[in-house]
């Protein structure tokens, strides 16, 4: 390690810089004769924050996927998840014009993956919502996951559904699940069905079934599109969990899908009086809201924050980890000099949890961390900004070295410098004014393989790291150049 440390100083000696956007202070002619490179190492010192600490709203879930469940973990205790969603209606449909009844409407609910136990006896409700939500885009709360859905829905009033289930349906053997997954593109399991007339018909109510039927008939025009379809039809619908726990499901596509029957044309005799069957969906899509409300017990994150010899991350809505820079020292150091390179990494511990062999279900790893100002978290997701290494930095977890690496950090470094020698020093100091946080992200990527945006990590996964504030601190390497005069 240190013969390559030394390499990388020879390296900016000789390029005189490790970045080709090197900021710094000062202009000076590249001469070889008039600049030294040089490496220092400053240290960072890292805690441990509640998310709830750093946004009391939770975390911006704007995300084209759901998740439902409940499941406690050992260190870091009871986590749920449900969800709010609406059903889209593509524009000037038509149901077929001979058609004779809606014979029965399912919500299906496709899953790829779930985190926990496969065969852990759960019930899900299904609410239908009591007002349309209009999302356009100015009411950014309703898409943090700490919304409360009772103001959209009466929880007094019967359920339109309710079903047990378990992630890992046993009316289907290995084999056939394995087909099933290998059929699709999403690899979805066989989906979780939920009847929508059952209910209703066992209560002698209209079933979904018949209210679409009637709405259908009463006015074409509900079904036109999908904001017609929302304020007239069915403005959305609750799902959540009532009994039950031990999975939690990560939903990739929500239909309503429903049984059509109605006449076609009879070829021996050319009158339209076959009856024949087909299915219509209606799917949930980005175009219309769809929210994940998420909820951690309190106790456990609180000791878990408080423990001072490492950091944890937890997602989803968990906890974070929170970095101080020495700035005020690193400036006193080399404010005048040009910063080529700043460097440092977060490793992570082997065994995250301390209970791990009374808990058979291991979290995932966190691929992916966004280190960015503590004070530009929120702005940085309500706007579907991604990572520029400039003031937000991507590190993507190495097993090799079992740690998270940031470079080019110099860059933000470099305009914070600028800010203190031409600014005035905020009420809180200049180091606690720029602090950092590491936060789970996941990463959405072009055709090429491109980062084109970053959202919530929102999956089941945790990481304990190396720090804290009476822990080892965390290694900052600062490689510089320094112009003859400024010697």
């Amino acid at each position: 390690m240190r013969l390559k440390f030394l390499a990388a100083i020879a390296l900016a000696a000789t390029l005189y810089s490790c970045d080709d956007t090197t900021t710094g202070i000062g202009d000076f002619v590249a001469d070889a004769d008039e600049i030294t490179a040089s490496a220092q190492t400053f240290e960072a010192t890292t805690k441990t924050l509640k998310y709830t600490d750093l946004n009391p709203d939770g975390v911006f879930s704007r995300t084209s996927n759901a998740y439902l469940g409940k499941f406690t973990d050992p260190d870091f205790g009871t986590y749920t998840a449900d969800f709010i969603t609406q059903i889209n209606c593509t524009e000037d449909f038509e149901f077929p014009e001979t058609m004779q009844d809606i014979e029965s409407t399912t919500l299906v609910l496709y899953y790829s993956s779930f985190y926990g136990d496969s065969l852990a006896p759960m019930r899900v409700r299904v609410d239908m919502l009591n007002q349309a939500i209009d999302d356009t885009g100015e009411d950014l709360s309703l898409y943090y996951t700490s919304y409360n859905p009772e103001n959209f829905y009466n929880k007094n009033e019967a359920p339109l559904a309710e079903q047990d289930y378990a992630a890992r349906n046993n009316l289907w053997t290995d084999a056939e699940v394995d087909s099933i997954k290998s059929n699709n593109v999403n690899k979805y399991y066989p989906p979780l069905m939920i009847d929508l007339d059952k209910a209703r018909k066992e209560r002698g109510e209209e079933t979904m079934s018949a209210f679409l039927k009637r709405k259908y008939q009463e006015n074409k025009n509900y079904f036109k599109d999908a904001y017609s379809f929302i304020h007239n039809v069915i403005p959305g619908f609750y799902i959540h969990n009532t009994s039950g726990e031990g999975s939690i499901l990560y939903i990739g596509d929500i239909w309503l899908q429903t049984k059509v029957s109605y006449l076609v044309e009879r070829p021996s005799t050319g009158k339209v009086d076959s009856l024949v069957y087909t299915y219509i969906p209606f799917a949930a899509t980005n175009e219309v809201y769809m929210s994940t409300r998420l909820n951690n017990s309190g106790d456990n994150l609180e000791r878990l924050a408080a423990e001072t010899h490492n950091t944890y991350l937890k997602t989803p809505a968990g906890l974070c980890t929170e970095v101080k820079l020495p700035l005020k020292e690193m400036y006193e150091a080399l404010g005048n000099d040009t910063l080529n390179s700043v460097s440092m990494s977060f490793t992570k511990y082997k065994n995250v949890s301390e209970n791990s062999a009374n808990n058979p279900y291991k979290m995932g790893t966190p691929q992916n961390l966004l280190l960015i100002r503590k004070s530009e978290v929120k702005d940085f997701f309500e706007q579907k900004k991604t990572y520029d290494s400039k003031t937000s930095f991507l590190g993507t977890y190495s097993s090799t070295t079992n740690s998270y690496y940031f470079s080019q950090l110099n860059r933000l470094i470099s305009q914070i410098f600028s800010d203190m020698r031409t600014k005035e020093e905020p009420a809180e100091g200049w180091d606690e004014y720029n602090t950092l946080v590491l936060i789970p992200v996941k990463t959405e990527t072009d055709s090429q393989g491109n980062t084109i945006g970053l959202s919530h990590d929102l999956e089941v996964n945790s990481a304990k790291l190396v720090g804290g504030e009476d822990g080892e601190k965390i290694k900052m390497e600062v490689i510089y150049t320094k112009p003859k005069f400024n010697k």
